[in-house]
């Protein structure tokens, strides 16, 4: 209960942070002791800053760096302390005229600097080249990673607001058949209608209340599954303020299909390939250039001293500065047959982005489809809703009147409640298409992203 707690704290914390910038706010916020109200933008920004997956890509693009700077080390100056101590068990003997002595001494002792630079090397110049590819790859798996959370979080969320308002829906019908259930009975005890009448309006309330309950526990299931997509515990007690009829009325000026960008620049797949396909060309470069050669300048500052003893000996200094040239000429075909590798890879993958692209432009253009087909029902449910609602109001006034049947009431309630399910169900499927063109498209969640 501590560990929620301290969550809890911090995520209230993140969401002032985010969205409040008055004192007034952010002491409605410090008031909330229970349950934490979220917008979407507050519940994506704080999947973004709590989701793990994001949290290590971005380790990655940031590891990935210090490799490049890692490579980029190789090209400056090497400079090293060296210090060796030699005693000789048995001295070198030597024969000279019949005459044999032993030569050397007992302790060499040497001390000093060795320092190296490169002066040519190809195969080190093209590594670099790998390295910053390496990196926008990473960036690049980053982004896909956040564009996929945005839309992972926002399908969840309206999954969310859906079972809530088709909750509200349920609720407010069987509301409405308690109170034709009441004056179906006062009718009764009057001698206005039959026991069927009252029977009948009976069983609609208690055929409502199975949906009730389902509808209960899918709100508990979406509640569940927004608070594992941000990262929260599931103790943390969350809930979303709003209806989807709220979205309804501003959601035709988000989108203008024919406005839309189908070249898929921005798709993170795409990007991804992209990338990928540079990263192998430079890796084809990096192995072309072992067939260079490599020159180098070496230099050296020793103080060797040697004698009889381990102390008391002068030190000599000496000191040397030298090219290095290295040329390989044969290395058994192991060059050739991992260029050839490599030229093969990235071959691979140009055919691999082709036919990506392809089925991302297909899948973009069903998505589309979805969309139109969404906007058309939205239009088709939301009238059928208001002819229902008018057809309900016909029946009470026919029921009260007695020129109406209990029978007639309750079609008419029950054609209202599945046109205002039918009603938030395609309000919510515009929203899933939609995301799903701006998850594709890649350009529509920038403000999280960047």
């Amino acid at each position: 209960m501590k560990e929620i707690r301290i969550a809890k704290q911090g995520v209230i914390a993140l969401i002032s942070l985010l969205s409040f910038g008055t004192t007034e706010a952010q002491e409605q916020i410090a008031t909330q002791s229970d349950t934490i109200h979220l917008t979407l933008d507050q519940a994506i920004r704080i999947a973004l800053d709590q989701n793990p997956t994001v949290v290590v890509d971005s380790m990655e693009v940031l590891r990935t760096n210090y490799a490049k700077k890692e490579t980029l080390g190789n090209l400056y100056p090497q400079l090293s302390f060296t210090g060796s101590l030699q005693y000789a068990i048995k001295k070198q003997t030597m024969s000279m005229a019949g005459r044999s002595f032993e030569v050397g001494s007992a302790f060499t002792t040497s001390v000093g600097f060795n320092a190296g630079l490169p002066l040519i090397n190809v195969p080190l110049w093209k590594s670099i080249k790998l390295t910053e590819e390496s990196i926008n790859a990473k960036r690049e798996t980053a982004r896909q990673t956040k564009i996929n959370m945005v839309s992972t979080i926002t399908e969840a969320y309206y999954q969310l607001l859906n079972a809530k308002d088709s909750y509200k829906v349920l609720q407010s019908s069987w509301n409405t058949a308690k109170e034709n259930l009441r004056i179906t009975r006062v009718r009764f005890n009057n001698g206005l209608c039959s026991e069927y009448d009252t029977i009948q309006a009976d069983v609609q309330v208690k055929s409502i209340e199975p949906s009730m309950i389902a509808t209960k526990r899918g709100i508990e299931l979406a509640t569940l599954n927004l608070k594992i997509q941000m990262g929260l515990p599931d103790e943390y007690p969350i809930t979303i303020d709003g209806t989807l009829a709220d979205y309804e009325r501003t959601m035709f000026d988000e989108i203008k299909l024919s406005d839309l960008d189908t070249t898929l620049s921005d798709n993170p797949t795409m990007r991804q390939l992209d990338v990928t396909e540079r990263l192998l060309e430079k890796q084809l470069e990096v192995t072309k250039a072992q067939w260079y050669p490599t020159l180098s300048l070496s230099a050296m500052y020793n103080w060797i001293s040697m004698g009889d003893k381990l102390t008391g000996n002068d030190w000599n200094p000496y000191s040397t500065v030298g090219l290095s040239l290295n040329f390989p000429l044969f290395q058994g075909g192991s060059r050739y047959y991992k260029q050839k590798q490599a030229e093969l890879q990235y071959k691979e993958m140009q055919f691999t982005k082709e036919d990506t692209k392809r089925k991302l432009k297909l899948g973009l253009q069903n998505s589309l489809n979805n969309l139109r087909v969404a906007i058309e029902t939205i239009n088709t449910t939301k009238a059928a809703a208001e002819s229902a609602w008018k057809g309900l109001v016909i029946a009470k006034k026919r029921y009260e009147v007695g020129s109406g049947t209990t029978l007639e009431l309750t079609t008419s309630q029950n054609a209202l409640t599945n046109a205002q399910l039918n009603y938030l169900q395609a309000i919510y499927d515009y929203i899933v298409a939609k995301n799903n063109v701006d998850e594709v498209l890649g350009n529509a969640y920038n403000q999280y992203i960047q």
